[in-house]
């Protein structure tokens, strides 16, 4: 079985709302609804980690998900997660990235199937600098972190419970992996369309993206 960490603990702070983004409506549902649903129809396990003042939402689907309460950080919402998966493979998602399709998703599941941990990627289009010291990197060698990642659950467990021990914060889930465990990470295509619903131009463009649906 496949388990999955659906993450919606978070804010709209810089959508300079009060209400938490991945409830906003988009169309007849709410923004968490759409990658949901992807996952359940997919027969996953998954694992909603919410705010306990957001757990009311849920209520449409309290006999189909698990609920855990979220911690402080993003890293602790996603090992809190972890830990309630029961499946032998984990892939974490963002709620606020609604529209990652079902190919992304199947394909993250055949590369852990096969061993290993997966990262969903989309090139980078603008040309990147690191500030300091200050140089131009190379963009065709540069990629974009989305979600899901993932990788075995015995994996995931070891990297986050080492990175509590070291008091190390990682970017991301991968980033754990690729500094605790020698586990390959398969890269997936991802797409633009995977965006993460982080300001309110984003939450414009997803209302025009599902208004013709």
């Amino acid at each position: 079985m496949v388990s999955v960490v659906l993450l919606m603990a978070g804010s709209a702070t810089r959508m300079k709302r009060k209400e938490n983004k991945v409830y906003l409506p988009l169309k007849e549902k709410m923004v968490y609804e759409y990658a949901l649903q992807k996952f359940l129809d997919l027969g996953a396990e998954v694992i909603c980690v919410i705010r306990k003042e957001d757990r009311d939402y849920l209520k449409p689907y309290f006999t189909q998900v698990k609920i855990v309460l979220g911690g402080t950080t993003r890293q602790e919402s996603v090992y809190k997660g972890v830990k309630e998966a029961t499946g032998e493979f984990v892939l974490i998602h963002d709620a606020a990235r609604p529209f990652v399709s079902k190919d992304m998703i199947l394909h993250c599941i055949d590369s852990m199937k096969k061993g290993n941990c997966c990262l969903v990627v989309a090139p980078s289009k603008d040309t990147v600098y690191q500030k300091n010291p200050l140089r131009n990197l190379k963009r065709e060698e540069l990629v974009l972190a989305q979600t899901p990642q993932g990788g075995r659950k015995t994996v995931l467990l070891k990297c986050h419970e080492q990175a509590i021990k070291d008091r190390y914060f990682g970017t991301d889930d991968i980033s754990l992996v690729l500094k605790y465990s020698d586990t390959p990470i398969q890269l997936i295509e991802g797409s633009d369309l995977n965006f993460k619903i982080t300001t309110q131009m984003d939450y414009i463009i997803a209302k025009e993206l599902v208004k013709n649906d």
